[in-house]
């Protein structure tokens, strides 16, 4: 019985908090006004050719001896 009243209460308790999350307007994230400006300037930083080509780093590949040569 104990375990029933518990399973209960957990339920309620879940299913409130939900339904607070999708009714507050101050949630996670960004509005819809700051969404659309954020994702511009992702899309603007991250095709810009020119951009991409000054923040580049090529990283080589350190061969040891005991790996190379012959087999």
């Amino acid at each position: 019985m104990k375990r029933l009243l518990f399973a209960v209460i957990g339920v309620l308790i879940l299913v409130t908090i939900v339904a607070v999350g999708c009714v507050v307007e101050d949630g996670v994230g960004p509005t819809p006004d700051e969404g659309e400006g954020v994702v511009s300037s992702c899309v603007t930083c991250h095709s810009d050719k020119d951009l991409l080509k000054q923040t580049v780093t090529i990283v080589e590949e350190e061969k040891s001896e005991e790996t190379s040569g012959e087999g």
